[in-house]
């Protein structure tokens, strides 16, 4: 957000001729327009003059009136111009000033809430003083009540404003008691369409809401976290990102009665689902649950979904993979003592009905090789103590295995290759409890035309 546009119009502000100020010094804005007089003549001659000067000036306005505020000195290109000092308000959008030199030319037009801005560290600067342009924020209240039902705007900070093709002022505005947030408005007569923030998407950062506190700003999320658990006594919320392809919006919420969770929604702003904490590492993870209080619930949770699916598992330790959004569906590997060899697969995200699919890590090593809780190291010393029991004469220090795929009978069961030190080989079939081999050396394998034969190089090749 760039100041230096504000910083430039509000050079124009400050009044050298004919303008009386003095009076006001130091007081508001409503104030301010009491104590003015307003001549019909000059009324007369701005609402007649307005269509010009808007037309000349590149602004978007349809004049709902207009006042001649007097007469004042402008610099342009280095020269200092007289001219005359419009204030227009629109029947849309912000009010004006605007000055018009007698060449019909107009100079440094700025709004009115820019003025109020200015006239609060230079007070005598000048403010608008028409009844619809009073307070200077008014023309807001209709687009703040748009995105943020039932306000009624209290204040507006003008925050600054962008330069490109399409640029825009940035308000934060204020709702009273009730949450506020940021509006984005095109400027003068930029195609920018009219945005909208709420102030958790920019806490933090240098756009940051000053008028809305970050209690309001929870109590504003709190609808969206009752979509997702209506449980949760919602204790803080913060805005966490926006996925790049599917353009879904996540938020965190911290639950001062039990875990907290993430929400995801739509790019049509609608819930969409709840992402638990535990679940959350490819989002940065949760920061407003301290983490033993996501382990410790997680592990139940998933305790609990695995025993249901038949596969007991009293969770001590998991990690999430990564996630199915079209099955919603999170692929997790899990760590428990019923479950010597792991367990890792799909599992169904909170609020779906998807099934559970999981298999132990030996399975998941022709598959996606994705096991970390349970190494390839401790799937390599239960291989090499069952081809020990096996072929217990042959003196087999397994020195490598090529995991093949799953065998067809019996369910479950799997087939290897294993490659001793000793340079002696096998294909064996794995029962599915994992506690049996049943192994043909690779040259048996070979003599037979067996499917699977040994490819690991000089695998089998040990002389008799």
């Amino acid at each position: 957000m760039n100041m230096s546009l504000i910083l430039d119009r509000a050079r124009a502000l400050i009044v050298t001729a004919g303008m009386a100020v003095v009076a006001c010094l130091g007081a508001g804005q409503a104030a301010y327009a009491a104590d003015f007089k307003m001549d019909p003549k000059m009324q007369m001659q701005g609402t007649t003059d307005a269509p010009a000067i808007i037309t000349a000036s590149g602004i978007t306005c349809d004049p709902a009136n207009a006042y001649v505020r007097g007469d004042t000195t402008v610099t342009d290109n280095g020269q200092q111009l007289k001219g005359k000092l419009y204030e227009i308000a629109c029947k849309a959008g912000p009010g004006f000033l605007i000055t018009k030199t007698p060449d019909g030319a107009t100079h440094q037009p700025f709004t009115c809430i820019l003025a109020a801005k200015v006239q609060k560290g230079k007070t005598d600067s000048i403010l608008c003083v028409l009844p619809e342009n009073i307070p200077a924020y008014k023309w807001l209240q209709p687009i703040a009540e748009k995105y943020l039902p039932g306000c009624q705007l209290s204040d507006v900070r003008l925050m600054g404003s962008t330069t490109g093709d399409a640029p825009i002022d940035r308000y934060e505005v204020a709702c009273g008691t009730a949450p506020g947030g940021i509006i984005d408005y095109p400027s003068f007569k930029s195609t920018a369409p009219v945005g909208f923030h709420n102030c958790l998407m920019v806490d933090g950062g240098k756009s940051a809401c000053t008028l809305t506190t970050k209690a309001q700003m929870s109590a504003q999320m709190a609808p969206l976290a009752a979509k997702a658990d209506p449980k949760c006594q919602v204790s803080g919320a913060r805005f966490v990102g926006v996925a790049k392809e599917s353009q879904a919006t996540y938020y965190e919420f911290g639950c001062s009665n039990q875990v907290g969770f993430m929400v995801q929604v739509g790019a049509d702003g609608t819930f969409a689902r709840e992402v638990p904490c535990s679940a959350a590492a490819g989002l940065g993870g949760c920061t407003l649950t301290a983490a033993g209080t996501i382990s410790a619930g997680a592990n139940g949770t998933y305790s609990a979904l695995l025993k249901t699916a038949g596969k007991p598992c009293t969770v001590s330790d998991y990690n999430v993979v990564g996630s199915q959004e079209a099955t919603h569906r999170d692929y997790v590997e899990f760590k428990c003592p019923e479950q010597p060899w792991g367990l890792i697969g799909f599992v169904p995200q909170p609020g779906t009905q998807s099934d559970v699919n999981v298999t132990d890590c030996f399975m998941d090593q022709v598959r996606h090789k994705s096991c970390t809780l349970t190494t390839t190291a401790q799937l390599q010393a239960q291989l090499d103590k069952l081809i020990k029991a096996a072929e217990p004469t042959k003196a087999c220090d397994v020195k490598e295995v090529r995991y093949i795929g799953e065998a067809e009978s019996p369910e479950g069961s799997l087939i290897v290759e294993i490659a001793c030190v000793n340079k002696r080989g096998y294909i064996g079939i794995i029962s599915p409890d994992r506690n049996k081999i049943d192994a043909d050396p690779c040259r048996l394998a070979a003599a037979h035309h067996d499917a699977q034969k040994c490819t690991i190089p000089e695998n089998g090749t040990y002389a008799e």
